[in-house]
């Protein structure tokens, strides 16, 4: 008897072994089982952001041709995720760079946050967004974030390579609240381009394999919205807003091999000004099943 995909399942490579996602329990023990609708237990989040201007030609070359650039700003976004109901109460950090874009296609028409890159320090919340909604994660080393008296500085790593550091200074006001606030006030979500390379048929010429995708096209997470069963108190978010700066460092070939040219990418958009920073801590639901094409 062969494997039988079952309707309404939720597979992912390798799917030999049954339907099952980081995102669902199979049911251990006394522990029910549940399903990719089911609440789990709000991650605890702790939040230091950038958001700097850089220079627009550089940015717009980066971004796929089915969104438009909204304004020349990248957010710098390190997060430590504690306590995760979907991952039985484990911690991963991930950073978060995403810009401001524009779809208007001929069902939507909504602003939302970019994802150029999500880095992230654990394998199977890559595997989780990556291939499922389309999220660009990958792999780095990301430290807890340095706390001492009024200055808060996280850094980032790829095979011992410090590509990224950011510092935050509570202790001044930020640049400009006016303009961070709005940048973060009008997108709909995260926005992503999903695309999986094909692979060739028989006969056809190695060296044009995976040069064409099995898969391209658009997607959003809406932000959260609070569903009326939902069984979990959220704490009030604690955020200060305050200056910071973050700086990518350009590698060589050899400090980033696999990725290379994502640290070269960021490297080159340079900061033309600080807009603002702040520190939030929070409750984060990880609930993803909103996620759609956009069209």
């Amino acid at each position: 008897m062969s494997l039988k995909f079952e309707k309404d399942k939720v597979y992912q490579m390798p799917v030999f072994f049954g339907p099952g996602s980081m995102q669902c329990d199979p049911g251990n023990g006394d522990r029910p089982a549940k399903n990719m609708n089911s609440h789990f237990q709000p991650g605890e989040v702790q939040v230091v952001q950038v958001t700097y201007e850089t220079e627009r030609e550089v940015l717009e070359k980066m971004i796929p041709e089915c969104y438009t650039l909204n304004d020349p700003y990248v957010s710098v976004c390190l997060c430590e995720f504690t306590n995760l109901g979907w991952l039985a109460g484990k911690t991963y950090n991930l950073i978060n760079i995403n810009v401001p874009v524009h779809f208007k296609g001929d069902r939507d028409d909504l602003d939302g946050d970019l994802v150029l890159v999500m880095f992230e320090n654990h394998a199977d919340p890559i595997v989780g967004g990556r291939d499922t909604m389309g999220y660009s994660k990958i792999y780095c080393d990301i430290p807890r974030v340095q706390h001492d008296e009024n200055k808060y500085i996280a850094t980032a790593s790829s095979w011992d390579f410090r590509f990224m550091k950011m510092e935050l200074d509570i202790s001044k006001p930020i640049p400009d609240m006016e303009t961070f606030k709005s940048n973060e006030a009008r997108s709909a979500g995260k926005m992503h381009y999903k695309y999986v390379p094909d692979v060739m048929e028989k006969g056809e010429d190695p060296a044009t394999n995976f040069t064409k995708p099995a898969i391209a096209y658009p997607t959003i997470l809406p932000k959260w919205q609070r569903p009326d069963d939902y069984p979990y108190n959220l704490r009030i978010p604690d955020i200060d807003f305050c200056d910071g700066k973050v700086e990518f460092y350009k590698p060589e070939w050899t400090d980033m091999p696999t990725y290379y040219n994502v640290g070269v990418g960021l490297n080159s958009l340079v900061c033309k000004r600080v807009i603002g920073a702040k520190h939030l801590i929070y409750d984060e639901p990880c609930e993803y099943t909103t996620c759609y094409k956009l069209r």
